[in-house]
């Protein structure tokens, strides 16, 4: 099976972004909420930290993780491609003769 590396990378950036902007909204919505839900992800207090949310902070994180992540899931699926074997392997059938009709 080969992937369309353009396609893999797209609905992995759109994917990013989205949760990038869902992220930011829930930081700017429920500051101290998302801090302690992170902290508790990364086993540290990250309470005490600021979390200005602004425009700018907000479109910036949905770019850098569309991009960045579409990038790095476009080339994996390009890696893949490259290391998969190019020629189909026969289906298996797990039916008897007799069974096949």
């Amino acid at each position: 099976m080969k992937l369309n590396p353009r396609a893999f990378g797209l609905a992995a950036g759109l994917t990013a972004a989205a949760l990038s902007g869902v992220c930011a909204l829930f930081v700017a919505l429920a500051p101290h909420t998302a801090m302690a839900l992170l902290s508790d992800v990364v086993h540290t207090d990250l309470t005490s930290l600021p979390r200005n949310v602004t425009a700018g902070n907000f479109f910036g994180g949905v770019l850098f993780w569309g991009i960045g992540t579409g990038l790095v899931f476009a080339f994996a699926g390009w890696l893949y491609n490259r290391l998969s074997p190019t020629t189909p392997r026969a289906p298996v059938s797990i039916l008897t003769p007799a069974q096949h009709g």
